[in-house]
């Protein structure tokens, strides 16, 4: 395999020396930082120095950081790469500790004092975190505490790491069988590529394989997830969240009303889902349709074989539509190792993009030449082009963006893509197939991710209502939910219940609901870009370039999309619902 479709991590640092160099400096430039301690009180000036060495370290600190999560993700079963993280990681508490005083100090200063400083027109840069230190300045603790609690954050870490290692390393998968007795190697990457399967037998086999091994291991990934939850409901009430939920939707300057809202009108709106799933059912020609077989193309009996190069046209051809500036950046993406491409055995699996500031974005792909690996692209590179962006625009601390925001960008290439696709297909056959694979996309992102949301609203709730919680009361959480929101035509099998132990997600507590009011957004903003309105997509690049410069909800607002309304939401089920017609009456043409 060619190097061009690996990561080239030495534009980050050439080699060792120069990564140890940067060490060293790091740990410089916290010493200066700490000299700005009980005296960010004393003037415009000192805050700003601060805020400008704060600046500093927190590039260098990213650069060290990514550097050895990129290696480390490259193969987890490494041990120098797993040292060199856990070098890292301890950096990362060391840094974090260091500045830690920053909030607190700032958050005894008036607001009658700060609104002066923030007349010192150097000082502008800094106003976005300067008034969220004002805003949150309650749920702001002590220095010494923050200080405790900052010391804590590798140990916090360690359900989540351990959850990884045990998935990734550790996980054997019993082999599946084709349809000629066939053996047929399973792994994460590869199951997702088997329930897509026209062969029944295939699904169900590999659907068993994955969650017989979560069964097995159900009550160690219990208290791993459990830790995780009980952490971020402790953390709440000690900084007077009024739940957890709070805290996390406040992190994302989101709402607990947007979350809220998110449920309410998925629900009202589950007959669609219900809809389609019995849709699915009578293409199959099943009585009852399983858990696993909602994810075959129903019109399409095989996975299309996509070559990584046919690939990159589709998606560059798909968001020409954004423009020459955007597209020539995907070229660059593509051309210069900012993606590590093909699944290799102890890679991390799935995908993601990090973006590194003042060097480039880096995606991670696990690519197994599936039709849905196209949309993956195209998914991450919105990530990316969203962290590029920013950090042309915004300091190192404005252009990172919430996930709020971040899960937008990279939804509305994945609908630009799905447009694109089924407007050139001139086959009914296909373009049904492809209109069956958008909704797909819909649904599992808008329908599944608030079903995960609405598992993470009920466990949290429970613990924080002192509930005891087992590996037995989760599965049925989880189970009943599978119910609700599959309907009756569905057969709800009974490893489902452990499907709940799968989502590497729920580590970051209340992220899920971003990815359905994210798909929400984007269908909106793309129904816009589509329709080729005048000015917006310019409009959207300059709400893209913005970072998190301003409020996640406000830069929302900014390109016309209100996640507080029940009308927004009403826009994405349209679509869903328009979808589902076409896709019928094509299907009764054929």
């Amino acid at each position: 395999m060619s190097n061009k479709f690996e990561w080239d991590l030495s534009v980050i640092f050439k080699d060792e020396t120069e990564f140890n160099n940067s060490v060293n400096e790091l740990y410089k430039i916290i010493e200066d930082i700490k000299k700005f301690k009980n005296h960010l009180n004393d003037s415009s000036d000192v805050l700003y120095n601060c805020f400008k060495i704060y600046e500093q370290a927190i590039i260098l600190n990213e650069k060290l950081y990514a550097y050895a999560m990129l290696n480390y993700h490259k193969d987890m079963s490494n041990s120098e790469g797993i040292k060199l993280f856990k070098r890292v990681e301890k950096i990362y508490t060391d840094f974090s500790e260091a500045v830690s005083f920053i909030s607190p100090e700032i958050a005894k200063i008036s607001d009658e004092k700060l609104e002066q400083y923030l007349h010192d027109e150097k000082l502008r840069e800094f106003e976005k975190i300067i008034r969220d230190i004002m805003k949150d300045k309650k749920h702001i603790l002590s220095e010494e505490v923050e200080k405790v609690i900052t010391k804590f954050s590798e140990v916090f870490n360690v359900s989540e790491n351990t959850y990884d290692n045990l998935t990734t390393t550790e996980f054997e998968f019993p082999t599946i069988k084709d349809e000629n007795d066939k053996e047929l190697k399973m792994t994460h990457g590869l199951f997702s590529k088997y329930l897509k399967s026209s062969n029944p037998d295939i699904r169900k086999q590999a659907f068993e394989s994955m969650y017989s091994l979560y069964k097995k291991h159900i009550n160690t990934i219990t208290e791993l997830y459990l830790s995780r939850v009980k952490k971020t409901t402790i953390s709440a009430s000690i900084r007077n969240y009024k739940s957890s939920m709070d805290m996390a939707t406040n992190a994302d300057d989101s709402s607990v009303e947007v979350y809220e809202c998110l449920l309410k009108e998925v629900n009202k709106n589950l007959n669609l889902n219900h809809e389609y799933i019995d849709l699915k059912r009578k293409f199959l020609g099943l009585e009852k349709i399983h858990t696993y077989d909602v994810y075959t193309n129903t019109l399409d009996v095989e996975d299309d074989y996509i070559e990584y190069d046919e690939a990159r046209k589709t998606v560059l051809d798909a968001l020409s539509i954004m423009g020459k500036e955007y597209t020539d950046k995907l070229n660059e993406a593509f051309d210069n190792n900012w993606i590590d491409v093909y699944e290799k055995e102890n890679k991390k699996t799935g995908a993601y993009s990090m973006g590194v500031y003042n060097v480039h974005p880096f995606v991670l792909l696990n690519f197994i030449n599936s039709s849905r690996d196209v949309s993956t692209i195209a998914h991450e590179l919105g990530h990316s082009m969203h962290s590029f962006y920013a950090s042309s625009k915004q300091n190192a601390i404005n252009a990172n963006y919430t996930i709020m925001v971040a899960e937008v960008a990279s939804t509305v290439n994945e609908i630009l893509l799905a447009n694109y696709l089924i407007n050139k297909e001139t086959d009914n056959k296909k373009k049904a197939s492809l209109i069956n694979e958008q909704l797909d996309m819909i649904r599992a992102t808008l329908y599944r991710q608030a079903m995960f949301a609405e598992f993470e609203k009920d466990v949290h709730c429970k613990v924080e209502k002192g509930e005891s919680l087992t590996s037995d009361s989760l599965n049925e959480i989880y189970y009943n939910l599978v119910k609700k929101y599959f309907g009756k035509s569905a057969e709800i099998d009974d490893l489902i219940k452990y499907e709940w132990a799968r989502i590497p997600h729920f580590y970051s507590c209340f992220y899920v609901y971003k990815y359905a009011t994210g798909i929400t957004s984007a269908i909106v903003i793309a129904s816009k870009i589509l329709a080729k309105e005048d000015g917006y997509v310019e409009k959207y690049i300059n709400m893209l370039s913005q970072g998190g410069s301003k409020g996640s909800l406000e830069l929302l607002k900014s390109v016309d999309v209100d996640l507080e309304k029940e009308e927004t939401y009403e826009i994405a089920f349209d679509y869903f619902r328009k979808n589902l017609k076409k896709l019928e009456e094509i299907v009764g043409d054929l």
